[in-house]
Formats: structure tokens, C-alpha cells, sequence
């Protein structure tokens, strides 16, 4: 069901726009975002996954008030574009939401410290539409480390997870040190996520995933988001052409990752190159990577089937 009515359907792992729009005051109309209401080409409809970011210098009470003011910007956005926009809760229902609507949202946490270290929150968050935390930013978190620390998980941290999966919240690794990773391997029982990270093996950013993690994400059913961000795509941090992000695509597809690579924008997180710069990117985007040979079928996975059968399977708990 990845096209209806000649609609191509697309879901966006993670994007950074509701933070964005928080500290500038903007709304999701505005021609400022990489995600603006008013950008996507025609024949597409967008399910945008929406993190709150959760900068590392909030901890404990004040991270969690901050997590809450932003979801409450976020359905402020929601309806204030109601005619455009509507926050997906049952993930059952993203095709009938792309159907009514052009867009639409799902709320994310990019940094388990919105917890405040309290598991009640999960369950209070996954009420108000959270479906996925990555489980650290950069430092270490009452959770485990981030790639900027070298510790892994703690004994909350464990709870935290088993938690997340029993109320059916995808456990993100995009911002796990390879330590905290490989713990998670070990307890982890449901498939986890990463929603925004390249490879390794193409380009060396420490945020990236070498060909093993990518392996054990295959293995267990998990997705990979695809970043945008320069700084993941090449070593040098510059433009570059679609060439660098395909050599990428094609790698994971080497590993066997048909099944599993997705999109990850950070839209409004980071610098993009041109060529990936904007949702109105989307449709030549797909072309580009269907003339390097992959399979439009295999397209059609990696812009939506993969992501949609990874979210439809978090209700399963």
C-alpha cells in the first residue's frame, strides 16, 4: 500500500522541526524549515516522525517540564493546520492518515532525560503520542551513555527499556556509544531502532554504525534511518553530490538491508547538503536513487514499507 491514487507515501524517522519552531517561534508553514507545510512536491504524502530534542545541560524536573512544553507545541501545530497536518496515535493508521491528509505527525523523544529519571513517564508519554526515545543524546543520561561518554547502561536504564517495550515505545540507538549498543544487545527483547545514522565503513562519524551493528539491526528486525546531515554522509562535511549519500544505500543494501534501511532527515537538526535540503527534496531524491539501479519496489521499502512495518509492529506488545 506504499501509493494510493498515484500518492507515493513517505515516512521520515526523525526531524528536529518542532525544537526549531520552539526557540524561533516559527510555525510549519514557514519557508525557514527544512519541513515546512508548504514544500512537499506533488504525487507524495509525509508521515514526519517529530522529536523534542533534549539538550544535554537539562536534567531531572527541568528536562521533563521542557519535553512537556514542546509536545504541547506540537499539538498546538496540529491544530492550528488541522486541514493539513494530523498526529498519528494508532500506527495501524499512518496509510489512513496519508490518505485524509497530505501529512502526518508523530510525536519522538531524542533524549531519554525527558524521564526525569521516573518510569512512570513512559507510560504518561506514550499517552500524549510518544512512539519512539532515543535512549541518550551525546553525554551520559540516568539512562546509559551517549557517544560523547564512554559508560553504558544502568540498572534504570535496563528497567527503562523493558518498560518502553511493554507499553510498545521503540528503543532508538542513533545517539548509543558502541558500549551502551552492545549492552543493549544483550537484554533487549524487542527489535530496536535507529532513526537517523549512515555507515561507518563509508564514512567515519562515530554517530554512524559499522557493518555489525547494522547486522544485528537486520537480524532482529529493526530499521535504519538514512541521515542527511553532511557531516554523516561525507568525512570532509562538504556538499558533495547524491553519488555520497547512494554509496551509502548501496552498502546497507550489500549487507542485506532490504528490509531495513528507511529515512531519517534530521530536518532542522543539522546542515544538509542541496541536494537533500527540504522536503521539496523528496521527489528527486527517489528518482536519483532508483536510477542507480535499485529497484523501484526496493525504493518504495526504503521510503515507507520498511519504517511503516517497524511501527505497525509496536503494537504488538
Amino acid at each position: 500500500m506504499e501509493r494510493m491514487n498515484d500518492t507515493r507515501f513517505v515516512i521520515d524517522l526523525h526531524c528536529d522541526t518542532i525544537t526549531e519552531c520552539y526557540r524561533k517561534r516559527y510555525g510549519l508553514d514557514s519557508e525557514n524549515l527544512h519541513f515546512s507545510l508548504g514544500k512537499l512536491p506533488e504525487g507524495y504524502s509525509l508521515c514526519q516522525c517529530m522529536a523534542v530534542w533534549m539538550p544535554d545541560s537539562l536534567r531531572g524536573k527541568d528536562a521533563a517540564e521542557y519535553f512537556l512544553l514542546s509536545a504541547d507545541l506540537l499539538k498546538e501545530q496540529m491544530n492550528r493546520f488541522s486541514e493539513q497536518i494530523s498526529q498519528v496515535f494508532d500506527l495501524q493508521s499512518i496509510e489512513r492518515a496519508l490518505m485524509e491528509k497530505r501529512f502526518a505527525a508523530i510525536l519522538t523523544i531524542e533524549g531519554g532525560s525527558a524521564l526525569a529519571g521516573n518510569l512512570a513517564n513512559i507510560e504518561k508519554y506514550y499517552g500524549l503520542g510518544a512512539r519512539m526515545m532515543t535512549l541518550t543524546w551525546n553525554s551520559e543520561n540516568e539512562i546509559c551513555g551517549g557517544v560523547e561518554s564512554d559508560s553504558g547502561f544502568t540498572a534504570f536504564g535496563r528497567q527503562a527499556v523493558r518498560e518502553m517495550e511493554r507499553v510498545g515505545m521503540a528503543a532508538d540507538t542513533a545517539h548509543l556509544n558502541d558500549k551502551s549498543f552492545w549492552e543493549l544487545c544483550e537484554f533487549a527483547e524487542k527489535p530496536f531502532i535507529n532513526t537517523h545514522s549512515n555507515s561507518r565503513k563509508i564514512c567515519g562519524h562515530k554517530r554512524n554504525v559499522t557493518d555489525e551493528m547494522f547486522a544485528e539491526i537486520v537480524r532482529r528486525g529493526g530499521v535504519l534511518g538514512l541521515n542527511y546531515g553532511k557531516r554523516f554522509i561525507r568525512e570532509d562535511g562538504s556538499n558533495g553530490s547524491v553519488n555520497d549519500m547512494l554509496k551509502h544505500i548501496h552498502h546497507f543494501l550489500e549487507l542485506g538491508g532490504e528490509d531495513t534501511l528507511a529515512l531519517g532527515s534530521d530536518y532542522d537538526g543539522t546542515d544538509l547538503p542541496d541536494y537533500l535540503e527540504g522536503i521539496d527534496k523528496i521527489g528527486s531524491f527517489a528518482e536519483s536513487i532508483e536510477r542507480s539501479g535499485i529497484p523501484r519496489g526496493v525504493v518504495d521499502k526504503i521510503l515507507f514499507g520498511n519504517a511503516n512495518r517497524y511501527l505497525k509492529s509496536l503494537h504488538n506488545h
